[in-house]
C-alpha cells in the first residue's frame, strides 16, 4: 500500500509550478490506482500495480514522466507530438502545457495496460533479436549482425 510520506517528503522539496504539477500527478495516480504500491524507487515516486509501474521526477530541465515502454505513452505522443519525449517516457518543460486528461491515459496505459498494449509489447519484443542469439549468430557464422 501507500507510503505517501517518502512522496509528501519529495513534494515539499519543490516549489512553484513543479509542487502543483506534483501534487496533481499523485492524486491523479492515487484516484486512477488506489492499491497501487507506492515507493521512492530510484530516488523517485514510484508507484506498482502488479508487474507493471509508473514514475516520475522533477528534473533540471523537465518534469518527467516514465513508463519504460514506447507503447504506453503511443496515445499521449499521438494527440501531444510537441512534448519532448524518450522510449517511454515524457519530459515536460515548465512552459509545456500538463493537460490531465492526458495524462489520465498515460497513468492507466502504465499501471493498468490494455491487452492491445500488452500484445503490442509482446510484437516487439518477439521481433527484437535476443543478445545471446545475437551473439551465437557471430560466433557461428562470424558475420556482423544489425539491430
Amino acid at each position: 500500500m501507500a507510503k505517501p510520506g517518502d512522496v509528501a517528503s519529495y513534494i515539499a522539496t519543490l516549489s512553484g509550478l513543479r509542487a502543483e504539477r506534483a501534487k496533481r500527478l499523485h492524486a491523479l495516480v492515487m484516484k486512477l490506482a488506489p492499491d497501487a504500491e507506492v515507493s521512492m524507487a530510484y530516488r523517485m515516486p514510484t508507484y506498482r500495480l502488479g508487474a507493471h509501474f509508473f514514475a516520475w521526477a522533477s528534473q533540471k530541465q523537465h518534469f518527467s514522466l516514465y513508463t519504460c515502454s514506447v507503447q504506453r505513452i503511443a496515445a499521449f505522443k499521438a494527440k501531444h507530438p510537441e512534448i519532448k519525449n524518450g522510449v517511454g517516457c515524457l519530459n515536460f518543460r515548465d512552459q509545456d502545457a500538463f493537460a490531465e486528461a492526458g495524462l489520465r491515459v498515460v497513468v492507466k496505459d502504465a499501471l493498468k495496460p490494455s491487452r492491445a498494449i500488452l500484445a503490442r509489447e509482446a510484437a516487439a519484443m518477439a521481433a527484437r533479436p535476443s543478445v545471446q542469439r545475437t551473439q551465437r549468430i557471430k560466433r557461428t557464422t562470424g558475420t556482423k549482425v544489425t539491430k
